[in-house]
């Protein structure tokens, strides 16, 4: 009976160590992100800019900046946040493989924070990711975010969806309607780059977050792609976005109405005073 137990003990040992497959073994939704990331990644670039300010003796002030790019399709076309190339002197872009290209802006969006610019490569050297869509999407729902937080080279993060149809407004004033919020970790140099569900297709860009201390907190907003998917065309044939100017639109709108009431007021009352004056004199 002894000799039983102890046989029955290191079967079962064996047997549950089968099981448990061999150690470092991944699991599948490790082996799903590992694939994603694989077949998304040459498609996510990294974009550095250079912006020049002034300083109080008008001194330029060369700055630079980085952020993320989705590539869209074999012609060169890199699509990004507005924020990103917003007063740019200069771009680059650097691919997966590491190399550098100079970019030239196509055309930006500023009320929906989008913006398209354009690289020249040999035909076959990009790879576009997938777009899905962003109509079904649910809260809970697994996402990977790919991007260059601090211009370290491409990142992968995951999470979930925390929420939809956030309004956020963005630094022109201008407010995003529909975002999609999630806990992926978005930092600065994210923006731009792909929210990806568990396919490997875009549903979302990356944009923003917020922050008390401008490092991710568990916050972060994506533009949702079928809007990107609107958007985009317009932006590459250059057809004109009256959605971003609208704030500045109406706020000159507003300046002028005060300007012409301000201008009667002021008037009428000269014209009081005047003939207060006269009164008084004939008096």
């Amino acid at each position: 009976m002894k000799y039983f137990c102890s046989g029955f003990l290191f079967c079962l040992v064996i047997s549950l160590s089968l099981l448990s497959g061999p150690a470092g073994a991944k699991t599948m939704d490790e082996m799903n992100n590992i694939e994603i990331y694989r077949k998304a990644s040459p498609g996510v670039v990294n974009i550095s800019s250079v912006v020049v300010e002034y300083d109080f003796f008008y001194r330029p002030i060369h700055k630079e900046g980085t952020g993320s790019g989705i590539v869209i399709d074999q012609l060169g076309h890199i699509v990004t946040n507005n924020h990103v190339i917003q007063d740019s002197r200069s771009l680059e872009v650097t691919l997966s493989d590491g190399s550098k290209r100079p970019a030239v802006l196509v055309g930006t969006d500023p009320g929906y924070d989008l913006a398209v610019i354009k690289i020249d490569v040999p035909e076959g050297k990009l790879k576009a990711i997938p777009m899905g869509s962003s109509k079904d999407l649910k809260v809970g729902q697994k996402v990977l975010a790919i991007g260059n937080p601090f211009g370290f080279g491409q990142t992968l993060t995951t999470g979930v969806i925390s929420s939809l149809q956030r309004s956020i407004q963005t630094e022109t004033g201008s407010i995003i309607k529909d975002l999609i919020q999630t806990d992926a970790a978005i930092n600065p140099g994210n923006s731009g780059g792909p929210l990806l569900n568990s396919k490997g297709e875009i549903i979302g860009i990356n944009t923003m977050i917020l922050s008390p201390t401008g490092a991710n907190v568990g916050v972060g907003f994506g533009i949702p792609v079928d809007t990107v998917k609107q958007v985009i065309p317009r932006l590459i044939s250059g057809r004109f976005s009256y959605y971003g100017i609208l704030p500045l639109a109406f706020f000159a709108l507003v300046s002028i109405i005060f300007y012409i009431f301000w201008r009667q007021v002021v008037g009428r009352i000269k014209i009081k005073r005047f003939q207060n004056k006269r009164d008084n004199g004939q008096a």
